[in-house]
């Protein structure tokens, strides 16, 4: 397959390609290149071991169109490259550099990517922990981006009222490995701020029978993707995201959802992360614990939850440890964090 892709000002194609000082995305084009229908993509292991599957690349292609209609993305508009290419986020946005004729700025990825970037972009991804040290650290910085996807790990709320201050525009998104990236996106501030994931493009949702997510795909091969997402339908395009099943608490027969928890609570975490898990018990079947990262109790915690969650919904349980564990694209592994803490 023929390529060609502008990289912070430098112009690259199938016969320049080892003139590419960056290996991972020389790998990649290289990869790209050659004659195989399809190529080699790692999950990110945050909903289970990562994995290698094998995507088409008319599906990369068609995935990067869609984004490009979307977002209104085309020839000579800039785009920056701030997440690992061994991953799809990565990956994806080289395909769609390529595709939609955009001007790649690449920066080495880092909690604050942008920190030393004096020029204007037009579309960029990073995920909530990179947002946020940017606000932290040279908030005007963000001002520089026009569009702002930010996935990877659900956007809190203590992000998103920081969010509304900023002129750019930010979208939190919902996708997957299996999905080729996000397939629906939610506006979090400005004038379309939004509850709700709208589809892109030709998308529709549906929920199966345990109201997880269905997502027609139409644009790619495999037309019909089956989630482990648990969420409220508004519309064959809309969707409210509860959260994942195979978290779901079952505590004397009622059934809880931690990412519901954790939202109703952020507010009382402002630089400290935490989440709802469980413990088996005799009597309960399942008993609900809050971990939280810090090294030091935290002080009228529990009235302060009392205020915020009904009888059934408070923790049984609060540990505290010195850091969360976490995936090597850096989300949080619930699972091995709390065995830590167990043990």
């Amino acid at each position: 397959m023929k390529w060609s892709i502008q990289i912070n000002g430098k112009h690259y194609d199938n016969e320049n390609l080892l003139s590419i000082d960056d290996s991972e995305i020389r790998a990649f084009l290289e990869e790209w290149g050659n004659e195989e229908l399809s190529i080699s993509v790692k999950t990110s292991g945050s909903t289970g071991k990562p994995k290698l599957i094998r995507l088409l690349k008319s599906d990369m292609i068609a995935s990067a169109e869609l984004t490009g209609e979307y977002f209104n993305l085309k020839n000579p508009q800039t785009a920056l490259l701030c997440l690992p290419v061994k991953y799809i986020a990565g990956k994806m946005m080289l395909v769609r550099a390529m595709v939609l004729g955009l001007d790649l700025i690449s920066v080495k990825p880092s909690s604050n990517p942008i920190i030393d970037c004096v020029q204007s972009i037009s579309f960029a991804a990073m995920t909530p922990m990179q947002v946020n040290t940017v606000l932290n650290q040279s908030p005007d910085k963000l001002n520089l981006i026009e569009q702002l996807i930010i996935g990877g790990a659900p956007v809190n709320s203590i992000l998103e009222s920081k969010l509304q201050e900023v002129k750019t525009h930010c979208y939190s998104t919902y996708g997957m490995t299996e999905s080729i990236t996000h397939i629906a996106v939610k506006k979090i501030n400005g004038k379309y701020k939004s509850k709700y994931f709208e589809a892109l493009p030709n998308i529709t949702f549906q929920p199966n029978k345990d109201d997880c997510l269905i997502i027609k795909t139409p644009h790619l091969s495999t037309s019909i993707i089956t989630t482990s997402d648990i969420i409220k339908i508004i519309d064959k395009q809309t969707f409210k995201w509860i959260g994942r099943i195979d978290n779901v608490i079952n505590s004397g027969g009622i059934k809880i959802h931690p990412e519901e928890l954790e939202t109703k609570i952020s507010n009382l975490f402002h630089n400290t992360r935490f989440f709802f898990s469980s413990v088996p018990d005799e009597l309960l079947g399942q008993r609900l614990v809050l971990v939280i990262e810090s090294e030091n109790n935290i002080s009228d915690l529990e009235s302060s939850l009392e205020k915020l969650l009904n009888t059934f919904e408070m923790p049984k349980t609060i540990f505290y440890t010195d850091s969360f564990l976490e995936t090597k694209t850096r989300k949080l592994d619930r699972i091995k964090t709390l065995q830590s803490v167990l043990n």
